[in-house]
């Protein structure tokens, strides 16, 4: 018996899914093809969905996956180690670093919600715990001195833009395709941004060296190479001689 075709819709209309809260998976339920439907879905960063024959409509939910949590838990473990670090060199470190997860940052370009981020200095850190919710750079809250995108496109500007015109200082960007990205601003540029080999928030950080914590596939070697990665950036600033107060 062959089946019925799903019913005729438009491709150029979806239907959401309202959910209670924000931060629950988002789902899209969006009329297409079967045929179409593969396509898109054929690769290994494709979102989480699949495809209902009997009404055209392939599910799509928007939810970090396995691989994007624990590179940001891997970011937050690399700030944590700095400041142990900091502490075992010397280093007045306690109440200078504050590192945040997915921090929601409010600017007159939108809403934005950075996957890790750092305060830096005690001035800023203390300014951030004061506030409850969004931090709004509109009304002078303290924005992080750095961000962290995982599996986001590199070339786009559409988000790390932003973040500098409210005065993210640094960002770093990790994707399937290029790896770990630092970037910092740069009015001069096209994009507004530009990427940059080292980092200038956490000295005797580089590309080389994160992107080999970010992309190791055994969580031992990564803690490995992030606990001594963060032993050298300790020490960097250790020499610098003037706490944070070069990176303010």
């Amino acid at each position: 018996m062959t089946a019925s075709p799903p019913p005729a819709q438009s491709a150029a209309t979806f239907r959401p899914v309202s959910l209670s809260s924000p931060d629950r998976p988002a789902r899209v339920d969006v009329p297409m093809p079967r045929d179409l439907y593969d396509r898109l879905t054929d690769h290994d960063e494709a979102p989480r969905s699949r495809y209902d024959m009997a009404t055209g409509l392939a599910e799509f939910v928007a939810e970090p996956g396995l691989s994007h949590e624990w590179r940001v838990a891997r970011l937050t473990a690399l700030f944590g180690q700095i400041e142990s670090a900091l502490e075992d060199a010397g280093q007045a470190a306690a109440g200078e670093l504050l590192s945040a997860g997915a921090t929601r940052l409010l600017s007159d370009d939108g809403a934005y919600e950075p996957d890790a981020s750092l305060f830096v200095g005690r001035a800023a850190v203390e300014a951030a715990l004061r506030e409850e919710g969004w931090l709004d750079s509109r009304a002078g809250h303290p924005v992080p001195a750095l961000v962290a995108e995982i599996d986001r496109s590199v070339k786009s500007s559409g988000k790390l833009a932003p973040y500098f015109r409210m005065g993210v200082r640094e960002a770093w960007t990790w994707s399937r395709g290029d790896g770990a990205r630092i970037w910092f601003a740069s009015p001069e540029s096209r994009e507004g941004f530009r990427a940059a080999d080292r980092s200038r928030v956490l000295p005797g950080l580089d590309r080389e060296r994160l992107d080999r914590v970010l992309a190791h596939g055994s969580a031992a070697a990564s803690g490995r190479l992030a606990h001594g990665l963060a032993r050298d950036v300790a020490a960097a600033i250790v020499a610098r001689g003037d706490g944070w107060s070069a990176g303010r």
